[in-house]
């Protein structure tokens, strides 16, 4: 009589975290990978980060009842604030969560049309961190939150 080997593999942690990336924050950051790489274009990047959750850090422990949030923020080379976001919370290195310890979870698309007067760094730190200025922020909310809500408003 022959054992059927066990062809089930055994969680490891590197399997645990490509567990956690499952669903659109996978394919954020693929995306992003595939940015840095040259394989997928400006505009492809933000309409996924548009639909996707990110996680953004907080000082404060964030529920439905907080009135307002006061998310971790870098700065550019020029001193320009940036809205630290992360693909998944496996992206957010240690020394960000020793400042701002608690990781809140919201789609991509309310984070744009919350900010004004920063920018962001989706997966600050990674080496396929991808930065919109000020100015591009509020480009995104024109080109391809707007159009969406007009053609929405029209059916």
């Amino acid at each position: 009589m022959t054992e059927t080997p066990n062809t089930q593999p055994e969680q490891t942690p590197a399997t645990d975290a490509a567990a956690e990336q499952v669903g659109p924050a996978a394919t954020l950051e693929q995306v992003l990978i595939e940015g840095k790489d040259g394989t997928a274009q400006a505009g492809e990047i933000i309409r996924t980060f548009l639909t996707s959750s990110v996680f953004f850090l907080s000082p404060e422990e964030v529920n439905d009842e907080t009135g307002s949030v006061n998310p971790l923020t870098l700065q550019d080379n020029e001193g320009n604030p940036l809205i630290a976001l992360f693909s998944t919370s496996g992206n957010i290195p240690d020394d960000y969560k020793e400042h701002a310890p608690h990781a809140v979870e919201a789609p991509g698309v309310a984070i744009v049309q919350s900010i004004t007067g920063a920018g962001i760094m989706i997966d600050a730190g990674q080496e396929h961190g991808f930065q919109i200025s000020a100015e591009g922020v509020e480009r995104i909310r024109t080109d391809f939150i707007s159009p969406a809500e007009d053609a929405e408003a029209q059916q």
